[in-house]
C-alpha cells in the first residue's frame, strides 16, 4: 500500500462510484476497480458496499478513509517541508457562499494570491449545508458559511455579523405577505432566515422558487416574481439604482453570523494556515 493507492481509495469514496473516480483521476475504470480490489485483498476486508446506485463505505472503510486522509496530508506536508522549506505551495480548496464571493472574499483572495502565488487555489460556491458537508468529507479544506454548525468535527472561526434585508419589487402595490419566496437550495442560511421570519409573522410558508444563481434571484425580485432575504451589501447597488426596495426586518432576523470552518483534525498545511491568517486580518 502506498499514498497513490490511498489517493485512489479516497477519490472513490468521495465520488461515490468507480466511474466518477476514474473520470476525475483520468484513469481507466478497470484500473480503478483493480486497485480497490487489490487494497481490499491486502487488508482482507470489504471497504465498500456496492449497489445499483453506486458504492459507499463500510464501517471498516470509513475507518480507513479517515486515517488515509491523515496519512496523505501528512505525507504531502512532509515532502513540501523538505523540498520547499521556506515556500508556501500546494493545493487549497475553499468553499464559499455566493454572496461572500461577490462582496468581501475577492480582496482576501487577491491579497492571498499576491503573497502565495505558488498555491493552486480553487474556489467553490455552495450553500452553508453543502459547504459544511464538503469540509467534513475532506472535499474542501475550509469554507465560508452563514449561521452556525454543531458538528464537533468542524472548527468554526467567527468572521463578522452580516446585515440582512428583505427585498421586494420596487412597487407600491406589492403585498409581501402574498409573495413567493425566491431562495437558494435547501441548506442556505438566508433561506432559513426568510422561512423563520414568515413563521414569526404567522404567515403561511409557500412552496419556494429555487435558484442557484444570486443575480437571478435579485433580477426576479426586481421583476415582481417574489421576495427574498439577502445581505445588505449585496443588494445595496440595486437599491441605490431603484431596481428593488428593502423592508426593515425585526432585530431577530436582521443579521447573520458569517464564519470560516475547517476540520478540527486537519493537518494544518501551510496553504490553509496562511489562508486562515489572511482571513483573520480582514
Amino acid at each position: 500500500m502506498n499514498t497513490d493507492t490511498l489517493k485512489i481509495f479516497i477519490t472513490v469514496a468521495q465520488a461515490g462510484s468507480i466511474s466518477s473516480a476514474a473520470q476525475q483521476l483520468g484513469y481507466a475504470q478497470s484500473n480503478i476497480s483493480t486497485k480497490v480490489q487489490q487494497l481490499e485483498a491486502a487488508l482482507n476486508t470489504q471497504l465498500f458496499h456496492r449497489t445499483n446506485r453506486g458504492i459507499h463505505l463500510t464501517a471498516t472503510g470509513q475507518q480507513l478513509f479517515d486515517q488515509a486522509i491523515q496519512i496523505v496530508q501528512l505525507t504531502e506536508k512532509a515532502i513540501a517541508d523538505i523540498q520547499h522549506p521556506h515556500e508556501v505551495r500546494g493545493q487549497l480548496r475553499i468553499g464559499t457562499l455566493q454572496t461572500a464571493a461577490s462582496t468581501f472574499l475577492p480582496p482576501i483572495l487577491s491579497a492571498y494570491h499576491q503573497h502565495y502565488a505558488d498555491v493552486n487555489l480553487t474556489i467553490q460556491t455552495g450553500t452553508t449545508l453543502a459547504n459544511a458537508q464538503r469540509v467534513a468529507n475532506y472535499q474542501l479544506d475550509g469554507a465560508i458559511i452563514g449561521g452556525q454548525v454543531s458538528d464537533h468535527a468542524l472548527t468554526c472561526l467567527p468572521l463578522m455579523q452580516e446585515s440582512l434585508c428583505l427585498i421586494t419589487a420596487n412597487s407600491t402595490n406589492t403585498d409581501i405577505t402574498q409573495q413567493p419566496m425566491l431562495v437558494f437550495p435547501v441548506g442556505c442560511a438566508y433561506r432559513q432566515t426568510l422561512t423563520r421570519w414568515r413563521d414569526a409573522q404567522q404567515l403561511p410558508i409557500p412552496q419556494p422558487i429555487e435558484f442557484d444563481y444570486l443575480n437571478a434571484i435579485i433580477a426576479s425580485v426586481s421583476a415582481g416574481l417574489g421576495i427574498s432575504i439577502l445581505p445588505q451589501r449585496v443588494v445595496q447597488p440595486y437599491l441605490d439604482a431603484g431596481a428593488i426596495r428593502a423592508e426593515t426586518l425585526p432585530d431577530a432576523f436582521s443579521t447573520l453570523p458569517i464564519s470560516f470552518i475547517y476540520r478540527t483534525d486537519a493537518v494544518m498545511a501551510p496553504p490553509l494556515e496562511c489562508f486562515i491568517k489572511q482571513i483573520k486580518s480582514f
